[in-house]
């Protein structure tokens, strides 16, 4: 079979490059990036079900003024006629695919209302005024669409009870895990810029987290800094490293000046894909808590990588498959510290939900079970 994906940057984010990898079990998969550049590349494309080839046709298109530019460029760098299925992401996306294409499936990782009690608690007051456009924009993308794909149980519920008419067409596919495959030389690169915790991560049995302290706004301080604040805590109240990946000692100086770090907590920013492995491979436990109710990354990384995890109640209003203490460990930001002390003693636990995490993955998010999916789907529509 041949597959068509057009989107636009969203296309390299973790969770579409696994969906990616997954519809390439059964055909092969060209990808339109709707970007503000022209030109084409090969991308090695990894998960699960190992590294394909995939090409990515970049295609200029700023809004649906220059529709009918984006379409006659789409029809020259492609055949429009040689794919079985084509899907497509929300706004711009499947608009300019509609005007291409007769049918297509919509991939919806997050509908902005439903997260609108997690937005106001972020200070974006705006989007109670985006409320009743939101719900006319989905409602009008998922009708142009033959099915519409949810990639978490928060999206795809919220979307069941104000869509009930379009019920039969939506889907919930939780995705699997992927990344783009980085050449050896920038592997070398990232070696020479990460060497201050290389010795850390080679000793392993560390605590690892990930927040980005360099983001500003309501981001940095709803999620970055209180993520960060909770390592901290962990550091100095655990005898253990802990690595916070995604921030530099800058980043960490600028978000929270009055803090000193603690000779046992390390930052690191600036790695790509390639020291994912054995960054996680060799931590002891996980601490990712999630804050809004959208797919988790991070959480499906992890996920992929089988390591322990401690996460927020809200990872099971995204993914209610996820038991606590069988697939990961659910806390509350007020009780995540003296939990993530409690697990790092309690081996048993550790190891169940190491085991737990990779049975979760394997039942609920691989390559395997999206391709099983897919192809029911569109041996449907055909």
């Amino acid at each position: 079979m041949r597959f068509l994906y057009i989107s636009s940057g969203d296309v390299f984010t973790r969770h579409e490059l696994g969906f990616i990898a997954a519809l390439s079990m059964l055909g092969k998969v060209d990808v339109i990036v709707i970007d503000q550049r022209v030109g084409i590349e090969k991308n090695r494309v990894g998960s699960d079900n190992g590294v394909w080839d995939v090409m990515f046709y970049y295609v200029p298109c700023k809004n649906v003024l220059q529709l009918t530019r984006c379409r006659s460029m789409i029809k020259r760098v492609i055949d429009i006629g040689e794919y079985d299925t084509v899907f497509a992401t929300p706004r711009l996306p499947i608009i300019v695919t509609k005007s291409v294409f007769r049918s297509a499936i919509l991939r919806l990782w997050s509908i902005r209302v439903a997260k609108l009690r997690d937005n106001l608690r972020f200070g974006a007051y705006g989007d109670i005024a985006l409320f009743v456009p939101s719900i006319i924009a989905n409602m009008f993308y998922i009708a142009k669409s033959v099915y519409s794909m949810a990639t978490d149980h928060a999206t795809y519920s919220f979307a069941l009870r104000i869509y009930p008419i379009f019920k039969d067409r939506l889907i919930k596919l939780y995705p699997p895990y992927g990344f783009i495959l980085k050449n050896k030389d920038m592997e070398q690169k990232e070696i020479e810029i990460n060497s201050e915790v290389l010795d850390v991560i080679d000793r392993g049995n560390y605590v690892l987290g990930f927040t980005v302290l360099s983001k500003k706004g309501a981001y940095l301080k709803f999620e970055a800094k209180p993520h960060a604040i909770v390592l901290y805590q962990i550091a100095k109240k655990a005898n253990i490293d802990v690595i916070i990946a995604g921030s530099s000692s800058d980043d960490w100086q600028r978000a929270l000046p009055n803090i000193r770090v603690p000779p046992n907590l390390y930052l690191i920013k600036g790695f790509s894909d390639s020291m994912l492995p054995k960054l996680y491979s060799n931590a002891k436990l996980t601490v990712i808590p999630i804050t809004n109710r959208s797919i988790s990354n991070r959480l499906l990384e992890a996920l992929f990588y089988n390591k322990p995890i401690i996460t927020s109640e809200i990872a099971v209003q995204l993914h209610p498959e996820l038991k606590h203490g069988i697939h990961i460990y659910i806390s509350n930001w007020n009780e995540i510290v003296e939990d993530t002390l409690m697990l790092l003693r309690d081996y048993d636990m550790l190891k169940r939900l190491e085991e737990g995490a990779k049975d979760a993955y394997n039942k609920n998010f691989s390559t395997g079970i999206n391709a099983k999916i897919i192809e029911r789907i569109v041996q449907w529509r055909l």
